[in-house]
């Protein structure tokens, strides 16, 4: 199902298009999935940190996160919508913290 027109106009609010993964969350099938590849724009600039600050904004972004996402399922009136995809963005970037790149 194509996103409602309330679901578009909803990303112009900063917090509303990170927690869809900067729109990824909208795509109407496997949302998830498209969150899950929005995740390298955050990740490939941090890919090059050290761990320690890579841990440290991986834990603030997951922080962020609990607000962002709390504040749209309250507007959207439900708890878990498919759109939200932060916690996809998050996961990856946690899961990266474990890869050894050389």
């Amino acid at each position: 199902m194509p996103p409602t027109a309330p679901h578009i106009g909803m990303l112009k609010d900063p917090g509303h298009f990170l927690e869809r993964g900067f729109g990824s969350g909208l795509a109407p099938k496997a949302p998830g999935t498209f969150g899950t590849l929005a995740a390298l724009v955050i990740y490939l600039p941090m890919a090059q940190l050290d761990l320690v600050p890579y841990i440290v904004i991986t834990i603030g972004l997951f922080l962020l996160g609990i607000w962002l996402c709390g504040r749209t399922a309250s507007s959207l009136g439900t708890h878990d919508h498919g759109a939200i995809v932060w916690d996809e963005i998050v996961g990856f970037l946690i899961t990266m913290a474990l890869v050894e790149c050389s």
